[in-house]
């Protein structure tokens, strides 16, 4: 089986790039239209609405869904990484979860749960989480994915 390596999908964060873009232009607009009076550092204050798009990258980039050799491993994190390893065998309930904002992107996320206390692995964002989850379900049976 081959190895496959899955991240959060990154059509949320063009989606908030867009939208801060939007948002800073229409402060910029505010400030040269009527801000003549206004201090300096006003002008930058519509350069607030590309903090989030900026932590949505960074966090995107900190979180990986591997399939391999019949186990899933997901890892979290950046200064202190969680890996979570589970065989795909044991997974017991495949969720899907998309809110409307996530259907219009074709993005979702995916529930895994296994047995064990802590049985529940959670990824958000990913693309076409439908086709990854029949992929798994396919694994838990003895498939391939």
């Amino acid at each position: 089986m081959a190895d496959r390596t899955y991240h959060p999908s990154m059509k949320p964060v063009w989606a908030a790039f867009f939208l801060s873009l939007v948002v800073f232009g229409a402060g910029e607009y505010g400030v040269y239209r009527y801000g003549q009076d206004w201090p300096r550092w006003v002008y930058f204050v519509p350069l607030i609405a590309c903090l989030p798009p900026a932590r949505m990258f960074l966090s995107r980039s900190l979180v990986t869904l591997r399939f391999h050799d019949g186990h899933l491993t997901l890892e979290t994190g950046f200064f202190s990484r969680t890996r979570r390893t589970v065989d795909i065998a044991k997974i017991q309930d495949v969720t899907v979860r998309q809110t409307l904002g996530q259907r219009l992107l074709g993005t979702g996320d995916l529930v895994l749960e296994s047995a064990g206390e802590n049985g529940t692995m959670m990824m958000q964002n990913l693309d076409n989480p439908r086709a990854l989850a029949d992929a798994v379900i396919a694994g838990s049976r003895g498939g391939r994915i």
